[in-house]
C-alpha cells in the first residue's frame, strides 16, 4: 500500500467514523475503487486514531465520566454498551459474512430513512431546545435522556457493525426520534463508541495479532494521522454545525443506495 492510498483510507475512515454514512461500509467501497485490502494491522491503527480523536474532541466529558464513575452520564454509557456487546456476540457470525458488502445498499438506504425520519421533527419537539444547550452542562443536559433510551441506542448500535449501517448515523437519530436534544445524543453517541472502539481494537489484536500483511511503517503513520485529524475535525462539524438537519447526508445515502442497487443488478462494476 502507498502512503498516498494510505491517506485515502485514511481520511474516509476518519471522517465517516463520526459523519452518520457508515464508516466500515465506505472502506468496503474505497478498498474496491482503489483496489487494495486494508490490512487488519492497519484497520486497527486507523481505530486507534479515532478513539484518539474522540478522547481528546470530548475530553471533559471523559474526564467527568472517569472521576465520577457512578454519575448518570457513566451509567447511560454503561447501559448503552451492554446491549451492543451482546447483540455482536450473538449474531457475529452473521455479521462477518455481511462484510463480503452483501447487504450495503439495503443498510445505506436504512440509514438514510433514519437521517430523514429524525431530520423531519423540529427542535421544538426535543426534551431540551438546542439554543438553551449552548450554555449548558453536558451532565445536566443528560438528565432529560432515560435509561431506555440509552438501551434501545445500545441495541441500534449493536446492529450497526453491519456495513452500511452507520453507527453515529443510526444512534443519533434513534436519540432524536426518541425525543431527546440532537447535540446532547450526538455527543452521548460520541462516547459510547469509545468502549466499542477499545474492545474491538482488543479483540482484534488478541484474535489476529498485529498483522501488518505487507504494509510499512510510512504509509501505516500516514494513514493515522490522516484518520486522527479527519476523526477530530468531523466530530467538531457534528457538534456545532449540524444541529438542525441531516437532509445532506439522506440525500448522499439514498444516491449512494440507488448506484449499489444498480451496480448489483445490472452494471456489476464494484
Amino acid at each position: 500500500m502507498t502512503i498516498l492510498e494510505a491517506i485515502i483510507i485514511g481520511l474516509v475512515q476518519g471522517l465517516t467514523e463520526f459523519l452518520p454514512i457508515s464508516s466500515s461500509g465506505h472502506m468496503l467501497l474505497m478498498g474496491r475503487l482503489l483496489g487494495v485490502e486494508v490490512s487488519l494491522g492497519l484497520e486497527l491503527f486507523m481505530h486507534i486514531a479515532t478513539l484518539l480523536a474522540v478522547l481528546i474532541a470530548l475530553r471533559k466529558e471523559v474526564f467527568s465520566c472517569i472521576k465520577k464513575p457512578l454519575s448518570k452520564p457513566t451509567l447511560l454509557i454503561i447501559t448503552a454498551t451492554i446491549p451492543t456487546v451482546l447483540i455482536v456476540l450473538l449474531f457475529q457470525s452473521f455479521f462477518v459474512s455481511a462484510f463480503d458488502g452483501r447487504f450495503l445498499a439495503y443498510c445505506f438506504l436504512i440509514t438514510a430513512i433514519l437521517l430523514t425520519i429524525a431530520s423531519m421533527i423540529k427542535p421544538k419537539t426535543h426534551k431540551q431546545l438546542t439554543t438553551q444547550l449552548k450554555n449548558t452542562n453536558y451532565h445536566e443536559s443528560l438528565k432529560s435522556v432515560s435509561f431506555i433510551d440509552a438501551s434501545i441506542i445500545g441495541i441500534v448500535q449493536g446492529f450497526a457493525v453491519l456495513p452500511g449501517l452507520s453507527r453515529s448515523g443510526s444512534t443519533i437519530s434513534t436519540g432524536v426520534i426518541l425525543g431527546n436534544e440532537k447535540t446532547t445524543i450526538a455527543r452521548f453517541s460520541f462516547l459510547i463508541s469509545i468502549p466499542i472502539i477499545i474492545g474491538s481494537s482488543i479483540l482484534e489484536l488478541s484474535g489476529n495479532g498485529l498483522n501488518m500483511a505487507g504494509t510499512s511503517v510510512l504509509p501505516l503513520i500516514f494513514g493515522f494521522l490522516a484518520a486522527f485529524i479527519s476523526g477530530y475535525f468531523a466530530i467538531k462539524f457534528m457538534l456545532k454545525k449540524l444541529l438542525l438537519s441531516f437532509n445532506m447526508f439522506a440525500i448522499y445515502l439514498t444516491a449512494l443506495s440507488i448506484f449499489m442497487f444498480l451496480d448489483m443488478f445490472i452494471l456489476g462494476w464494484l
